[in-house]
């Protein structure tokens, strides 16, 4: 049976999450359902859409939504227009629950609001599950994260950089991607005779408190995303500090494909997807990521993340979580 499928994006801008919502689009579209992402912002030119449509329109304006059978929010901005007028299931993806950000802690109210609208949640991975769970927000479906790994697997074997590169990939702006945490911590560990050269890839531009801190090498804004498994390959330790309010951690993910060595903070999220493929750090202290990085620079450590990284990478599938939204889009339109 097919579908006709809308996603809401609120922004179309190079992140995570929307490449997450856009993969989802793509699979769903590749199983034959007729799928379209509508967005108030302008077409995204750094995915390629081959299989799903796109349109650029005010969600009250979309032809598109109007005619979608299956919605599917995807930030809580977009639960209550998913909802306006919906003649079918409105699902809400949720790949992090926003209302735990500071970033977000003046809408707090709004996003609690949101969480306890009438929509069935879709979330991507059993930690955020059980965390909305506790949270009061009623049932998830866990779907998986979809992942494409084409690109992302271990280089040619190579000898160690001197000095090792360091890959710190997020924006420093969002607290909760734990970048100010990640760079204290190095900080220190250069002030206790470490050398390193730091890589910063970020969708902003460099804050001043990054231009100034003497610790960043090379910045890249905005690197295009079939770049990235490059960046990794090119870097000998990857640092990833998100605090336990992530949702999930994508760049992480795509270091282990690429068999990075990679230190990760000790967040049920991370623990979850990258158990013993990755070492760990006390989530929010920077004395703690000074004290384990120099662990990653070992030939065991290297030798171990090459095996052991791209193991953990093999369970996740954009395919398999396509096919986990239709069975949850199938079994909601035939309950009405």
């Amino acid at each position: 049976m097919s579908l006709e499928i809308a996603y809401l994006l609120e922004s179309t801008a190079l992140s995570g999450g929307v490449k997450v919502a856009l993969l989802q689009a793509e699979a769903l579209a590749r199983r034959g359902h007729r799928v379209t992402v509508v967005s108030p912002e302008g077409r995204p030119d750094w995915f390629a859409l081959s299989r799903a449509r796109f349109e650029h329109s005010a969600f009250r304006d979309s032809t598109e939504l109007a005619r979608s059978g299956v919605r599917v929010a995807t930030f809580w901005t977009t639960i209550a227009p998913a909802l306006e007028g919906a003649s079918g299931p409105v699902f809400h993806l949720c790949q992090g629950y926003e209302g735990d950000f500071s970033f977000y802690a003046a809408s707090r109210a709004a996003i609690e609001q949101a969480y306890r609208a009438p929509t069935r949640k879709l979330v991507v991975s059993e930690t955020l599950r059980r965390r909305l769970a506790e949270k009061g927000f009623g049932p998830a479906t866990n779907v998986g994260q979809a992942f494409e790994r084409s690109g992302f697997f271990p280089g040619a074997e190579r000898p160690p950089t001197q000095p090792p590169v360091v890959l710190l990939v997020g924006p420093y702006e969002a607290d909760v991607k734990g970048i100010a945490i990640a760079m204290a911590g190095l900080a220190l560990w250069r002030k206790g005779g470490g050398s390193f050269r730091l890589r910063r890839i970020s969708p902003f531009p460099a804050r001043e408190e990054e231009k100034s801190s003497g610790l960043v090498d090379e910045y890249h804004h905005c690197l295009a995303p079939e770049r990235m498994p490059y960046a990794y390959r090119a870097s000998d330790v990857f640092v990833g500090p998100s605090r336990r309010e992530e949702g999930f951690g994508l760049p992480a993910l795509e270091a282990l494909a690429c068999g990075v060595p990679s230190l990760l903070s000790d967040t049920p999220a991370h623990r979850e997807f990258a158990g013993d493929a990755a070492c760990y750090f006390a989530d929010g202290d920077p004395n703690a990521l000074a004290d384990a990085i120099p662990r990653l620079l070992s030939d065991e450590a290297r030798e171990r993340a090459r095996r052991a990284g791209p193991a953990a990478a093999e369970g996740f599938d954009t395919a398999k979580v396509a096919e986990r939204l239709e069975r949850a889009f199938l079994e909601a339109d035939s309950s009405r």
